[in-house]
């Protein structure tokens, strides 16, 4: 039983349990989810060590649940990724707590609920045509990644912040790069000074013509750079951060969460046929595929004071991996869950972690089933008899789970 882990009273408090697990191990890279069985059987709180660094693993729902719900013990202010960041994270909403995070997450809110997102349905409708014309009129075989996961997302994300159309591979190039430094920090120095230049220039830049009478670019990017909190403008280091979480999570995720769902549904050629014989399967199949196969493999947390997880004593200010993937799979929450099921009960899936939970809910989540959405039915129509025509490739970065190949033919 998972104990209360702020509990200091708490009795038989250990330490971390061994287990042979490394995040980086090959095996592990290629598929995760056996060692996040053993874990959440023998080591529920894991010693780990990943280029370098040490952290601890949490992989049991109810121990996940727990630091995901417990917002003030377990705070963001030290970053959501493997590395103790500072100042630059300010303005990310994964580095803000209580008050401001709330204070943030209103300022960014409207344009991403629910009903402001559904008035964006018609260009993502729009975009993934063209591209599957596109992948059509180049033969009988694609690499879909490229051909249409990756760019659909990108092109919405560059019409909706109001970002030049050319700077498309641009952008892209950045996103794969800051992807990469939530386990490999070095990896991320370069390209988050490149696009922090790139975002001031592009803010003062709005600001200026605004300033002067005149009508910035519209997007929200603009939107942002006008806006307020407490009667002043966001500081630039401030929107440098915002603007940088924007392109990763909802860039990134969303690539993901399409190629993962295609590669479950294209690997039994009869899920990918009730999919083309019946659209209204594809919402559920979509929270089955944040369960299964979350594009987000886990994100960091760290104590303010000492705790006590599971029996484990845990220092303050240790860095905390909660494994979304491994509580995603275990059993006490989901019946049979190894098994990818699209009729799975949809009850069930409102307790996936695919977006994370809590108040650092993803505020993107709208969008990215939407654009999920939008693509399944899109794919479906235009290539029925789709299969799979080679072997998957995993992304590189270790804390995430999507496929950088997807070879298709039809």
């Amino acid at each position: 039983m998972t104990k209360n882990m702020n509990d200091q009273t708490t009795t038989n408090e250990s330490t971390p349990t061994q287990c042979p697990y490394s995040p980086l191990d090959p095996e592990v890279l290629a598929d995760p989810f056996p060692a996040y069985a053993q874990l959440r059987s023998e080591c529920p709180v894991h010693n780990t060590n990943m280029g370098g660094r040490e952290f601890l693993t949490v992989a049991n729902r109810a121990d996940v649940h727990n630091i995901l719900t417990s917002p003030n013990e377990w705070v963001n202010r030290y970053g959501a990724g493997i590395a103790y960041s500072g100042v630059d994270g300010r303005g990310n909403l994964q580095h803000f707590d209580q008050p401001e995070h709330t204070k943030r997450r209103v300022l960014m809110r409207n344009e991403f609920n629910p009903i402001e997102v559904k008035k964006l349905a018609d260009d993502a409708v729009r975009v993934a045509n063209e591209l599957a014309r596109d992948m059509a009129a180049n033969g009988n075989t694609a690499e879909l990644h490229d051909a249409f996961a990756c760019p659909m997302p990108i092109l919405g994300f560059i019409d909706l912040m109001g970002v030049p159309a050319e700077d498309r591979t641009l952008i892209k190039n950045w996103a794969d790069q800051l992807v990469l430094g939530l386990s490999d920090p070095p990896a991320a120095v370069k390209p988050t000074e490149e696009i922090k230049q790139y975002i001031n220039a592009a803010v003062s830049q709005r600001r200026r013509v605004a300033d002067t009478g005149g009508t910035p670019t519209p997007g929200l990017l603009t939107e942002y750079s006008l806006r307020t909190i407490d009667g002043e403008r966001i500081p630039l280091i401030e929107m440098e951060a915002m603007v940088l979480q924007l392109l990763v999570a909802g860039h990134e995720t969303t690539t993901s969460l399409i190629t993962n769902l295609m590669w479950r549904l294209l690997e039994v050629p009869s899920r990918w046929q009730r999919i083309v014989n019946d659209f209204s399967l594809i919402p559920n199949a979509i929270e089955e595929s944040l369960r299964y196969d979350p594009p987000v493999l886990g994100l960091f947390r760290t104590n303010e004071n000492p705790a006590v997880i599971n029996g484990v004593n845990v220092p303050e200010k240790t860095k905390v991996m909660v494994m979304y993937a491994s509580a995603n799979r275990d059993p006490e929450a989901f019946p049979n869950p190894d098994e990818f099921d699209i009729d799975r009960d949809p009850m069930q899936l409102k307790r996936h972690y695919g977006f994370g939970w809590g108040i650092h809910h993803c505020l993107g989540a709208p969008i990215a089933r939407q654009t999920a959405r939008i693509a399944i039915e899109t794919l479906a129509t235009h290539f029925p008899t789709m299969q799979l025509a080679g072997p998957t490739e995993r992304l590189g970065a270790a804390i995430l789970w999507g496929r950088r190949t997807l070879p298709v033919q039809w």
